[in-house]
């Protein structure tokens, strides 16, 4: 393949402008992007996708984000999102497109900077869009997150250096100050481009005088950077109804202009093994960007002379990527997270710059080598795309936010007309139910509420409290308990959905309730009722009500059988047990006489099988390791509608 692009590329003696360069590899890439752009609200929960449905919440109402609150990024994502809601596109799409639009921004950018050190526009555009297909890049090109804007300020900052260290254009010295002055207000990680950037101005040093006589105007351009912060407070007192940490406070504003995320993200290695073992996932992660052999003749493009490139140059571009480098291997959280695949971006840069200066190399050796390692960065465009783009998709196309959004949809209004609210956590949870409660009309009925809201005023107002089953996995109900400084009653509201409440419920919520199937055991079945979720998956909604008080603890059955009832094992074909009632988590002995509750279970029904019925009851293990079984209840299935 790269044989036969060069033969084009020498037939046809390709000739490609500079600016035609820059513009072509822009387009390029935004219409690359667009392919895998996320449409919707964000479900993934992969490091890529850390902050993205807070982004997606803040940008459409003009509000704020986590620290370090990026004033510039919010102010023109929110007018970007909110002009194109005019024309119909959702907020989501809104948000993704504002970050294609930046990566766009920055692989021009890019090219511009390989165009700078002498290398052919051919080699520079296809290097740059190759740097736009790495992993990391084209996810944070694809949906809503800071990055990419990162990155253009980046390419524009380091390309405004070499550009003042060679002519020492005045123009270029006050631009440089306004760069910095941004782009460390946005990112403090910027100021690690320091040393590079250093290196870029060195041969501009002896003019220190002219420096400090325009030191005034530099200082100014510089402050225009942090006055963009004051965004964040304007947004606060008009009163933005999504805003981080307080910025219309004193102390909120500071705690998000002066925080660096050091003292939560960077954590030196303790030990060879440890800093090893970043090591290793440092390399992962670059070569789950680019392959190998494409990163080590980038690190020989910065290494090996060249007479086009001066060393002093190529010495700064090593800099960079051994600091950034050396940045990643301190970046900890206890895992990979977002920080260490944003750092990633710049080496990889740096790399695909010094894959650009080797093939440029090649070409002054030689036409015929320098067409073939275009070829070859051609072919390695399209390699990427093919290789690249289903992780990609996997985190943009990722569906678990409709889930857990339908969840909600599905709760019923109260039987008793009281109002219902729903505690969600802060993150994916509470920024999915938020983005469909408010762009897509979901669930207006239910309140949302955060993880931090006063629960006690919330029940004394006679308000339905409501929560995801799974919440109580970091919020488990003696977490509730100590908060509210009561004993709570748990009982399902509806699939997945779990109701807490100051006192136990003793109507059943089933009109046509028969008289109650009794367990044996001190604990009947008020009511059950079978259903098809889906064609594959039964769901089954149990009342249970207590008799006595001062039960014992037991575990709930539910078997799926092709025969009833089952005398072999392999009668049972799916179970849904649980150590407990309501989703594990109610157990039976803090039960009070009379007490109802309601239960929801799902079964995956395996194909091609042919189940009869479904069997519930409650069973205990006794001190011998026996089961002792409560009678059994069937409920026919029926066939699938």
């Amino acid at each position: 393949m790269a044989s036969s692009i060069a033969h084009s590329l020498s037939r046809f003696e390709l000739k490609l402008s500079p600016r035609m360069a820059v513009i072509g590899a822009a387009i390029l890439a935004l219409g690359l992007f667009l392919t895998t752009l996320q449409l919707d609200v964000n479900g993934s929960s992969h490091p890529y996708a850390t902050d993205i449905g807070e982004i997606q919440n803040a940008l459409p109402r003009w509000g704020t984000i986590h620290f370090t609150g990026y004033p510039l990024y919010t102010a023109i994502g929110s007018a970007f999102v909110t002009g194109l809601r005019v024309v119909g596109l959702p907020p989501a799409a809104g948000a993704s497109l504002y970050s294609a639009t930046w990566g766009a921004i920055s692989i021009g950018l890019l090219t511009s900077l390989i165009l700078a050190f002498g290398v052919q526009p051919v080699i520079a555009a296809s290097s740059a869009v190759l740097f736009g297909l790495t992993t990391s890049m084209w996810t944070f090109a694809s949906v809503a997150e800071v990055h990419t804007m990162t990155m253009a300020l980046t390419f524009a900052t380091v390309l405004v250096a070499l550009r003042y260290g060679r002519e020492g254009r005045t123009g270029d010295l006050y631009l440089l100050a306004f760069l910095v002055g941004q782009g460390v207000a946005h990112q403090r990680a910027f100021v690690f481009l320091g040393p590079g950037l250093l290196v870029f101005v060195a041969r501009q040093m002896p003019q220190w005088r002219i420096v400090v006589r325009k030191l005034p105007a530099i200082t100014g351009l510089a402050l225009l950077g942090p006055l963009t912060y004051v965004y964040l407070p304007m947004r606060a007192s008009q009163g933005a109804d999504w805003v981080f940490s307080s910025p219309g406070t004193w102390n909120g504003f500071w705690a998000l202009f002066l925080d660096t995320k050091a003292d939560r993200i960077v954590e030196i290695p303790q030990s060879p093994a440890e800093l090893g073992s970043r090591m290793q996932g440092v390399f992962e992660l670059l070569a789950a960007d680019m392959p190998w052999l494409l990163l080590l003749f980038g690190l020989a493009g910065l290494l090996l002379p060249m007479r086009r490139v001066k060393g002093v140059e190529r010495f700064g571009l090593t800099l960079l990527g051994a600091i950034y480098i050396a940045l990643s291997l301190i970046i900890w959280i206890g895992r990979v997270g977002e920080a260490v695949l944003a750092t990633n971006l710049a080496v990889v840069a740096i790399a695909i710059i010094g894959l650009a200066l080797l093939a440029q190399a090649l070409w002054d050796r030689r036409p015929l080598f320098g067409q073939l390692a275009a070829a070859s960065l051609i072919a390695a465009v399209g390699f990427s795309y093919l290789r690249n783009s289903p992780p990609v998709l996997a985190v943009t196309r990722d569906p678990s936010a409709q889930e857990i959004i339908q969840l909600v949809a599905g709760v019923p209004p109260a039987e008793d007309g009281r109002p219902s609210a729903i505690m969600a956590l802060w993150g994916n949870d509470y920024w999915q139910l938020a983005y469909a409660q408010t762009f897509q009309n979901q669930f207006p009925e239910i309140r949302l509420l955060k993880h931090d809201r006063n629960f006690g005023n919330v029940l004394n107002q006679g308000t339905h409290l409501l929560t995801l089953s799974y919440t109580f996995y970091l919020r488990p109900p003696e977490w509730w308990e100590q908060l509210l400084g009561i004993s709570v009653h748990l009982s399902s509201r509806a699939y997945g959905i779990v109701e807490i409440s100051d006192r136990p419920s003793m109507s059943s919520a089933d009109a046509t309730s028969s008289e109650p199937f009794p367990l044996g055991n001190g604990i009947a079945i008020r009511h059950a009722e079978l259903s098809w979720a889906s064609k594959d998956t039964l769901r089954m909604t149990v009342e249970w009500q207590s008799q006595q008080d001062h039960l014992a603890d037991y575990s709930v059955a539910v078997h799926l059988i092709t025969q009833d009832p089952p005398t072999d094992p392999q009668h049972i074909i799916a179970q849904a047990d649980q150590a407990h009632p309501v989703y594990g988590w109610y157990p039976t002995a803090r039960w009070v006489n009379g007490e109802i509750v309601r239960d929801d279970y799902s079964l995956s029904v395996p194909p091609d099988s042919d189940p009869v019925a479904v069997r519930i009851g409650m069973y205990q293990v006794l001190a011998n390791g026996q089961f002792q079984n409560s009678n059994w209840l069937s409920l026919p299935v029926h066939e699938t509608p």
